[in-house]
């Protein structure tokens, strides 16, 4: 759908087969009859190594630059102006800034989702040679014009669905709207994609000036309201709503694709997304393809909506180079990068050589979100399997048990990652969130009648901090000369059930959930020790009733209870509660044997 624009200029300025023109740029300008060029360095586009730039009167300079060649062609077709459609006029400037239009690209093969996607490409005009005086009907003509050459032939190629052909025949801005009026090559052609897709185009390039907020059309002239032959009716005025299916999963809005503006630091980083839990990742690479920063940031919506993000990141590069900004979402299913969108990106030289700017926090939490996801996934793979399992005798579903271990390995290996990860943030003084376990039990407490009013008070109070994760409580019922919380550790219990929340082992989980379950009794001297779960109290596993075995499912499946059956006592999750004349004291919550 997209086109080399230049292909009538290249016929209309043939170049002579033995001595083709090397006009230098001020030449070139002479020659168009447009003002002396300011200095400012041109970086060459991806491939082509091309720019153009429009000239007063809606002509075309172009110039394509091969080392210390340039060869510039000029065209001049001129517009029609619809007779009732006014242009917005101001003093002519020379501008520098940037302009942004919206192109199209493919799925790379990362996205969930076919494309085409929208994506910001940046036009500068500084390659212009004339007085910019309507900024929206030049940044219309850099995006009727479509990709430059070898942006078509870029990674990802760029494309668009406008028609070839069409022209801009007038755009005025009243009162946040844009009436723009289009040749009727525009409506021609292309089916309902494309035709969304062109429409679309218009509507994201216009509505990036702040003054605009919605978009009418002319063709030729005419209002229209539905559009091409398969009748896309537009709202009045059409907006960005309605248009989220061409948006890719991560969309960064600023810095757009650019290869010819640089970028300064810190590099302010902006975008929508729609993808899990809000949270996008990111990287910024130099011309060689170090990372010189990575880390992460949340949207204001995710996992169903788009919210927006911002981002900071800082670098420093020796010299002016073409770097690459990434964005992705990491899969939840194998932590994979998914929905991956990169844009070139313009760094600015600071002269003093290349420096690495990984701020190590935001490197680290995004290694945990990773690993996070990863673990995530596979704990829900080994759930999987182990649904399967139920119920068949110990000789059948071999092969499925292997899968398990080997799936129970690698989460071990993914967890000693990230207790490395968990290690090193705490050495660096972050401030990070711990996981709640607790929290996804979603019960209500129950009295269990047969305890005495201390011992019921604290199971209550215990239970309560659980789902909350509220670690103070939990602190403030400690004696840490006497509370056991682990065989073979020794130090703050607290400490280690939040590094142990942070590695998936759900310790306050079981903690509620075990306070859940039937209780037993052990006589200590004059005391009574209330456990949890009554299957602690006993000698045997095979003196456990069958009421208080199923007691303990979910928490427990067939796989453990066959464990407990060949060590030949219960090996979970266990609580304990002394109780005498004085009160009731918390004395244990072990994870097992």
């Amino acid at each position: 759908m997209s086109r080399d624009p230049f292909d009538h200029l290249r016929d209309m300025n043939p170049m002579p087969e033995d001595h083709p023109i090397y006009a230098p740029m001020g030449t070139a300008d002479r020659i168009a009859g447009g003002p002396p060029r300011r200095q400012r360095p041109v970086w060459a586009l991806a491939g082509g190594l091309a720019l153009a730039a429009l000239l007063a009167g809606g002509g075309w300079l172009l110039w394509i630059r091969g080392g210390s060649q340039e060869i510039a062609a000029t065209s001049n077709p001129g517009t029609t102006q619809a007779p009732d459609t006014t242009t917005t006029t101001a003093p002519g400037v020379i501008r520098s800034d940037d302009t942004v239009v919206y192109f199209l690209v493919e799925d790379d093969g990362t996205q969930y989702l076919p494309g085409p996607y929208l994506i910001p490409v940046a036009r500068s005009y500084a390659v212009l040679s004339h007085p910019v005086t309507d900024p929206v009907a030049q940044t219309l003509d850099f995006l009727l014009i479509g990709a430059y050459p070898g942006e078509e032939e870029a990674l990802p190629p760029l494309a668009s669905a406008i028609p070839e052909g069409t022209r801009l025949l007038g755009v005025d801005v009243s009162d946040g709207v844009a009436t723009v009026d289009l040749s009727s090559e525009f409506v021609s052609g292309g089916g309902a994609l494309s035709t969304r897709a062109r429409v679309a185009q218009i509507i994201y390039t216009l509505t990036r000036f702040d003054e605009i907020d919605g978009v009418r059309f002319l063709i030729e002239g005419v209002p229209t309201s539905v559009l091409g032959s398969e009748g896309l009716v537009l709202d009045d005025p059409a907006t960005r709503a309605g248009f989220d299916d061409l948006l890719p999963a991560v969309l960064i809005e600023s810095p757009a694709y650019s290869t010819i503006s640089g970028v300064s630091t810190p590099l302010a980083v902006s975008g929508t997304a729609n993808v899990f839990e809000a949270t996008v990742s990111l990287e910024l690479l130099d011309q060689e393809g170090a990372v010189l920063w990575e880390g992460f940031t949340t949207a204001t919506c995710g996992t169903g909506c788009r919210g927006d993000f911002t981002v900071e990141i800082p670098y420093e590069v020796g010299e002016d180079q073409l770097g690459t900004l990434v964005a992705w979402e990491t899969s939840m299913e194998d932590g994979r990068r998914t929905n991956v969108r990169q844009h070139p990106v313009w760094l600015n030289g600071s002269g003093e050589g290349t420096t690495t700017t990984i701020d190590p926090i935001a490197a680290l939490l995004s290694e945990r979100y990773d690993l996070d996801k990863a673990i995530e996934a596979t704990l829900a793979e080994i759930e999987a399997i182990e649904a399967q399992l139920v119920g068949l005798p110990a000789d059948q579903g071999t092969d499925m048990r292997t899968q398990a271990a080997e799936l129970n390995q690698y989460v071990f290996e993914l967890r000693e990652q990230l207790g490395r990860v968990y290690d090193e943030l705490q050495a660096l003084g972050a401030e990070f969130d711990i996981p709640c376990s607790g929290a996804g039990l979603g019960a209500a407490f129950v009295d269990q009648p047969d305890l005495p009013d201390p011992a019921q008070d604290m199971r209550h109070a215990l239970f309560d901090a659980a789902l909350s994760c509220d670690w103070e409580t939990l602190r403030s019922f400690l004696d840490h000369a006497t509370f056991s919380y682990s065989f073979g550790e020794s130090g703050d219990p607290v400490a280690y059930w939040q590094r142990e929340e942070f590695l998936h082992y759900r310790p306050m989980y079981y903690l509620a959930a075990i306070l859940e379950r039937p209780f037993g009794m052990i006589e200590d001297g004059d005391s009574t020790i209330y456990t949890w779960p009554s299957a602690q109290a006993y000698e045997s596993w095979a003196q456990v009733p069958a009421a208080e075995r199923e007691a303990l499912r979910p928490l427990y499946d067939d796989l453990d209870f066959r464990s407990f059956d060949e060590f030949g006592a219960y090996l979970g999750f266990r609580v304990g509660i002394r109780s005498d004349e004085h009160g009731a004291q918390w004395i244990y919550a072990i994870a097992g044997d």
